[in-house]
């Protein structure tokens, strides 16, 4: 017990002078009576999952009634606790926004990847289950609904759209989603779309199935009318930035053109997206090691990948148990793409890229 309190007397010290809010302060203290317990997020309970296809699966969550709701289109941070740390990514919401209103549930439809770190572990929870979820986030959303309308989804990329369509209750001009899937078995949420196509007459469903119908076919039938319409695109990078050119071309302006992106995409210090080697110094203890960086890593991942385990706790930006001394270069704010100074200042290895050669004391 001794032991505990003198680690937590030290987290507290640490904290005292970078900590944005007091509830921070006792973090540590508070996780203790209340496990996964995070500022700023919000409980929700596992109520239902099943499998929408062989690799996307849908969870419904009963959201607490503290969390403030969502725009359709919009997507939540999710986290988990696993192996002693907490680690989140991001969903888009699929449901309706009258599934939250009426029962305070949202659904997600997450692809999950076999080898990953993250998505294998949503089919492990059990129902009842807790976990912690964002506010909605994102600028992704159907903005001017009284204007036609072309949708194109391709793979995951339909549950934003997805929710925005079914969202919509007053339809006021014609509206159509291109879905492109791998196989009709591999279009998730197609039931709930094809049902909408059946009862509101605004409303067309085409499907093109990238098995038997190539890119260009597609691009072809969204460059034959463009006429005063609104272009909502969201998918895999590539895709979409093939879509993007095409209109471009045929004269669609960007204003006219939505575009949805997920995940944190900032350039390098170059400008190139490609991974860029640095070097480090870490000092413990009055000893050197000399490490090479990936510059799209976390210095938290870099340095777990040389064993030098230095303290953590969120993984997420929130705890501030990994602050450190920066000695020396410059770091980017993975959160934010936020330049640091090149002196000397406090940092935080979870959520600082390496930029130029740094000099850190754990």
């Amino acid at each position: 017990m001794k032991s505990f309190f003198t680690r937590l007397w030290r987290s507290f010290c640490l904290m005292l002078a970078n900590q944005p809010s007091l509830t921070l302060y006792f973090l540590p203290l508070l996780q203790r009576f209340w496990p996964g317990f995070l500022p700023g997020q919000y409980r929700a309970q596992l109520v239902t999952k099943q499998w929408q296809t062989a690799d996307m699966l849908q969870l419904s969550l009963k959201v607490s009634t503290r969390w403030p709701g969502f725009v359709p289109g919009q997507h939540v941070l999710l986290t988990l606790q696993h192996n002693g740390r907490y680690i989140s990514r991001p969903f888009s919401i699929c449901s309706p926004l009258s599934l939250w209103q009426s029962r305070q549930l949202i659904q997600l439809c997450c692809k999950i990847n076999r080898t990953g770190e993250f998505t294998p572990l949503l089919h492990l929870l059990d129902e009842g289950a807790v976990v912690t979820i964002s506010q909605a986030q994102g600028n992704f959303h159907w903005q001017q609904p009284a204007i036609p309308a072309v949708f194109v989804a391709a793979g995951s990329g339909i549950t934003p759209i997805a929710a925005m369509l079914l969202s919509q209750r007053h339809w006021l001009a014609p509206v159509t989603l291109y879905y492109r899937m791998r196989g009709i078995e591999n279009a998730a949420l197609l039931k709930d779309l094809q049902q909408l196509a059946t009862r509101q007459p605004l409303f067309t469903l085409q499907l093109s199935d990238s098995l038997t119908a190539p890119a260009e076919t597609l691009q072809q039938q969204l460059g034959a009318d463009l006429s005063n319409q609104q272009f909502y695109l969201c998918g895999p990078q590539r895709f979409m930035q093939q879509l993007h050119n095409t209109l471009s071309q045929h004269g669609v302006t960007a204003e006219r053109i939505k575009q949805e992106q997920f995940g944190l995409a900032l350039p390098s210090a170059s400008g190139s997206t490609t991974d860029t080697l640095l070097s480090a110094h870490f000092i413990r203890a009055g000893f050197s090691t000399t490490v090479t960086l990936n510059s799209q890593h976390s210095l938290l991942q870099s340095a777990e990948q040389h064993n030098l385990a230095p303290r953590f706790g969120c993984r997420m930006g929130v705890c501030f148990q990994c602050v450190c001394d920066k000695v020396s270069g410059q770091v980017r704010d993975m959160r934010n793409g936020a330049l640091s100074g090149h002196g000397a200042e406090q940092i935080q290895l979870c959520v600082s890229q390496p930029v130029t050669e740094l000099v850190i004391k754990l």
